[in-house]
């Protein structure tokens, strides 16, 4: 579902842009959209709200497609201390996965695939864990 260089633990953030911006910027490294792509998602959260945090401990960063993104792809970064979004049932965030899709069909698999694995012991035993091997596990 993830590859191991999409997946980054321990990640230390003051907030909720940055903890967006550390998951978008491994879509980057990976070079699966540019940089721009990160803006985009924290605009969309600054004027929608945090409609990004799907369940408790828990946002889906993303953004329309755009000319920004090269091929659709998730990326995912577990906190080392938990942020508020602004949700008031599901904060705070530990897991801050982001996605990109070149269109509005390409990512609905990607999506799917994540659904069908986050449910309360998944998500709990990923906000636990402490390394990417520890994250692969979890979820597969």
């Amino acid at each position: 579902m993830l590859n191991p260089k999409n997946i980054k633990t321990n990640i230390k953030v003051a907030d909720w842009r940055e903890a967006i911006r550390a998951a978008g910027e491994i879509l980057v490294e990976v070079g699966s959209c540019e940089t721009a792509y990160i803006d985009t998602m924290i605009q969309a959260v600054e004027e929608l709200g945090p409609y990004i945090v799907i369940t408790p401990h828990v946002a889906l960063a993303h953004a329309r497609p755009s000319a920004d993104i090269k091929k659709a792809d998730m990326s995912l970064v577990v906190l080392d201390e938990a942020v508020e979004f602004g949700s008031e049932s599901n904060d705070p965030v530990k897991l801050v996965f982001a996605f990109c899709a070149t269109d509005n069909e390409s990512h609905l698999e990607l999506l799917g695939n994540l659904a069908n694995k986050l449910n309360p012991e998944t998500i709990n035993a990923l906000c636990d864990a402490k390394s990417v091997d520890d994250v692969l596990t979890i979820l597969n």
